[in-house]
């Protein structure tokens, strides 16, 4: 047990941080939002779509629900999930064989690891089992790597779709899927997903279940409290989790019961904690210069 842990304990009686910033799959808040991104996943992976696109702004908490997506995934599918993808980082083939645990070489072409994949994916199918390749953040990618995933997703039979494919990423990623190059990808989108911030009604449910899933108390935070808790972090769950972790911090040290609005605006004029940037609207999809080929058996 860590020494915040450990006073956290003797404090509030708390087995764990309830608000750590690590995504976790076992502690996410069923509000609104979040169940409607979790039906457009669901209902991608049981209509067998090509595509399921799930969007939210940083700190939203897609990790969270993708890794609750793979945690509950039936037998038969098998999930992979491909993440740290990097701007502009080219050809997304490598990422996704190292992601199935495969090694690559340097000296591989395109076709050849396009063949690799597809004999995994065929082999995979003859078990009895489906092939979900899930993207974190996938706004990161290039219009040439979605083209590369939409040729990808050409591996079927004459019944069946071999490959489904999970983008999920920040705003962006939409305004980049309606670039006039991947017309053929964005009509093999079955759901479209959206993860927004949360309202000032979900943050007592939000803070609320956070509290208990460490066995502390659910009304720790006063309504005050948590009014300045919303509007300073604009219902993002990851700014919510840092600021309230703070709070906590200064609270032990005050020897309160309660976190009012006085530790919310101590820690605020302190400086420690960061508000979220505002938005950042989706850059103008640039052409590229070339047609991306792949042999496709």
């Amino acid at each position: 047990m860590s020494q915040l842990q450990s006073l956290y304990k003797e404090h509030f009686g708390m087995a764990g941080r309830p608000f750590s910033g690590l995504a976790d799959a076992s502690v996410i808040h069923w509000g609104t939002a979040q169940v409607r991104a979790h039906a457009a996943l669901e209902y991608g992976l049981l209509a067998g779509a090509a595509f399921t696109v799930v969007t939210g702004d940083a700190g939203s908490g897609k990790t969270s629900l993708l890794l609750h997506m793979v945690e509950t995934a039936p037998d038969d599918l098998n999930v992979t999930l491909v993440a740290g993808l990097r701007r502009g980082g080219g050809s997304v083939l490598p990422w996704i064989l190292q992601a199935m645990g495969q090694d690559v070489a340097a000296a591989e072409t395109e076709t050849a690891l396009y063949t690799r994949i597809q004999d995994l994916l065929i082999g995979e199918y003859a078990a009895g089992r489906r092939v979900v390749f899930v993207f974190d953040e996938a706004q990161n990618l290039s219009i040439a790597a979605l083209d590369e995933l939409r040729v990808l997703t050409n591996i079927n039979t004459a019944r069946d779709q071999l490959l489904q494919i999970v983008l999920c990423g920040q705003p962006a990623l939409r305004g980049l899927l309606q670039s006039p190059e991947l017309g053929g990808l964005a009509q093999r989108v079955a759901a479209w997903g959206r993860l927004t911030s949360l309202g000032r009604e979900d943050l007592d449910g939000y803070i609320g279940m956070r509290l208990a899933s460490a066995g502390g108390p659910e009304d720790l935070f006063t309504e005050d409290a948590l009014d300045l808790v919303h509007a300073a972090t604009g219902g993002l769950p990851r700014p919510i989790n840092q600021l309230c972790e703070l709070a906590l911090v200064y609270a032990m040290t005050g020897g309160g019961a309660k976190i009012g609005a006085n530790a919310i605006q101590q820690v605020l004029e302190d400086g420690l904690f960061m508000p979220p940037a505002p938005p950042v609207p989706p850059e103008p999809v640039r052409s590229r210069d070339g047609r991306l080929r792949l042999a496709v058996g």
